[in-house]
């Protein structure tokens, strides 16, 4: 792995990126292009990079970094959850909205429907009411 050392934008574009000049601590020098004039590695990052021919460098994404930012199959991320609160959320609204419950029930309403959404066993008194695990069938 590499260090930066320089990131300096070129003030050029290559179709919709950016052309940035960069440099390593192993003296390696060349071009890489970005959606944007900052992007995600920055100067002081220890990076993996190919370089072609042509002076283009590719940089190569550690497997921690998806791990960081929650791109990992093996574990739920923030954002899902933040998307199926909404969800349940949403719906407590339309019910409202509808006068099937009150603006007071909302915070019952989206704790008590939230499993259903995320998958987590269901839970609550209905279910306890059919499911009972002491019977037999």
């Amino acid at each position: 792995m590499s260090k930066i050392v320089s990131l300096q934008d070129t003030g050029r574009m290559w179709k919709e990126f950016h052309i940035l000049e960069i440099g390593f601590d192993n003296n390696d020098t060349g071009t890489v292009l970005a959606k944007s004039t900052t992007p995600s590695y920055k100067v002081g990052d220890e990076v993996k990079y190919t370089k072609n021919d042509r002076g283009g460098i590719k940089i190569q994404r550690d497997e921690a970094d998806f791990a960081n930012n929650n791109y990992s199959s093996t574990g739920k991320s923030d954002k899902s959850d933040q998307i199926a609160r909404s969800v349940v959320f949403k719906g407590a609204i339309d019910l409202v909205s509808s006068n099937a419950i009150s603006v007071k029930d909302i915070a019952a309403f989206v704790e008590k429907h939230l499993p259903i959404v995320t998958g987590e066993p269901a839970k609550g008194e209905s279910y306890d009411n059919h499911f009972n695990d002491s019977e037999p069938f």
